[in-house]
């Protein structure tokens, strides 16, 4: 039988990984440009991870981690999501959190089509235009 111990540091490890997974890429492209160019890497924002509990009919029954991105093109309003990027933040845990307990169950597959409409209403409503595109990289859903 696994402990929970286990399984905290299991995840732990595995959010770790998918980081320095994703950043390398990132890395490697930023090297590959050269000084007069713009690398592609500058287009994104990067949300800090989301961390929603999960329900099972009504009780707490796992966690669920969203990692996203911010793209945007345009660098004047870049700077202004920079800006915004606290209030961003807590408006997809907000958003998160309310669909976690009204629509998502923890035994089921979450839907991420659905998550990603609501974070990209979300970003379009707060940045005040829709240039701003929410790029999901991932969702992990622990059990308890």
């Amino acid at each position: 039988m696994i402990t929970s111990t286990f399984r905290r540091v299991f995840s732990t490890a595995v959010l770790v990984i998918f980081a320095i997974t994703i950043s390398g890429p990132l890395q490697a492209s930023e090297e590959a440009t050269g000084e007069g160019k713009k690398s592609g890497r500058e287009q994104y924002i990067v949300v800090p991870p989301l961390a929603v509990p999960m329900y099972h009919k009504g009780r707490i029954r796992g966690n669920m981690t969203v990692t996203l991105l911010v793209k945007l093109v345009d660098e004047e309003k870049r700077d202004l999501a920079r800006k915004y990027l606290p209030r961003l933040g807590s408006a997809y845990v907000m958003e998160a959190n309310r669909l976690s307990h009204d629509y998502f169950d923890v035994m089921r597959p979450v839907n991420v089509a659905m998550l990603g409409d609501a974070l990209q209403k979300v970003t379009n409503r707060l940045l005040g235009h829709k240039d701003a595109r929410v790029l999901i990289a991932s969702v992990i859903v622990n059990k308890r």
